[in-house]
């Protein structure tokens, strides 16, 4: 039952990142939305958006980067990476920086949690809305936070668990803790 719910999800996501991507340039007008695939352009994204994303000193194994997108209204950048391993089996992270809210309302079924990164609270929830119905076994980890006047989200999302590319609760938080100044 995951799997076809994953499935899905990955392809929303990829559907909503080919709709978003309008543009493969140097710069963005203040309407436009553009994917660069080339990670030394993260530069052009942060010098659009006008601030520097903070990015993990050290990514997990077989992690590679895909792309990053700044996104005008919304004041933030996404960076994308996916597990680059001949067993590829759907296991991506998701990291926005924004300076605006994001205004994240949970459904009502779905189980937040405090995590304590450093010295930050963040917000953890495990799942994903499928049809209007919040699955909490999604195999999507949300991590969100403020700090320094900007909002992060960290999601995690794959398949199967029994992959070496599949990352715990734990990990994402690590991986987050390296985004605290």
């Amino acid at each position: 039952m995951l799997k076809p719910i994953v499935r899905a999800l990955l392809l929303a996501l990829f559907v909503f990142s080919a709709a978003a991507c309008n543009k493969n340039g140097d710069s963005a007008s203040s309407d436009e939305v553009y994917t660069v695939s080339d990670v030394q352009k993260i530069s052009l994204a942060q010098q659009d958006a006008g601030f520097t994303i903070k990015l993990p000193h050290t990514m997990p194994k077989d992690y590679k980067f895909q792309s990053v997108k700044y996104v005008p209204d919304k004041q933030g950048i996404t960076v994308q990476y996916f597990w680059n391993d001949d067993s590829f089996t759907g296991e991506m992270l998701f990291l926005t920086q924004q300076l605006t809210d994001p205004q994240i309302d949970y459904a009502s079924n779905a189980r937040v949690e405090d995590v304590l990164l450093g010295n930050v609270w963040a917000k953890f929830v495990q799942g994903s809305d499928v049809n209007g119905v919040w699955q909490n076994e999604a195999p999507v980890y949300w991590l969100r936070w403020q700090a320094h006047d900007f909002y992060f989200t960290l999601i995690f999302t794959g398949t199967e668990s029994s992959s070496e590319g599949w990352m715990t609760k734990d990990e994402l938080v690590k991986l987050a803790e390296q985004l605290l100044w």
